[in-house]
């Protein structure tokens, strides 16, 4: 397979942001010019649209159930030979379904950012980080992104709660929404 940098991003479970992170780090790295190919793992048809969006590029699914290894293999292939980088959205949580993203991160030997809402946590943040990242033993895990932090202080928080040597790819702020209510209408 051609050389192009590429990384899953995972989760401990649906609803952490998976989504939200791949689109905003393909926009990102196609605003500094560099071509950008999403995959998601799994049968999706909701987030590759977003992804294909956000990249200006065809989104694909990446899925050894459905399509097999060989099929997966080409299409990374494919994507390394005229992409810059490769994204990868996990499904559900990093270890659910048979195969899950993981089987795909370990097949490739595919760097794992794992994603963790930390809205509701401080120093938990450090278990659930070392339980993704030791489960299983050949996984390529490569590091951690908090998402939906509160603060500064909270970032730090959830930054010392890592085990030693453990990579750390930042925080992403809570977005607090205002919703006017039925009655001030």
């Amino acid at each position: 397979m051609p050389n192009c940098p590429a990384i899953l991003i995972a989760a401990a479970a649906s609803g952490q942001g998976k989504t939200t992170v791949t689109a905003a780090l393909a926009r990102l790295h196609t605003r500094q010019g560099r071509r950008v190919t999403v995959f998601k793992c799994g049968p999706d048809f909701l987030d590759p649209q977003i992804h294909a969006f956000a990249s200006g590029r065809p989104c694909q699914n990446l899925d050894l159930g459905m399509c097999g290894e060989d099929d997966a293999r080409w299409r990374l292939a494919r994507a390394a030979e005229d992409s810059d980088l490769i994204l990868i959205e996990g499904v559900m949580g990093l270890f659910d379904g048979t195969p899950s993203a993981a089987d795909i991160a370990e097949r490739f030997n595919i760097p794992v950012m794992a994603l963790i809402d930390a809205s509701a946590m401080a120093q938990t943040f450090g278990a659930v980080a070392h339980g993704l990242a030791t489960y299983r033993p050949n996984l390529p895990f490569a590091g951690m992104l908090a998402n939906r932090v509160g603060s500064a202080r909270h970032t730090e928080m959830l930054r010392e709660s890592l085990p030693t040597g453990m990579g750390w790819f930042g925080a992403c702020r809570a977005v607090k929404t205002a919703c006017p209510s039925a009655t001030s209408a």
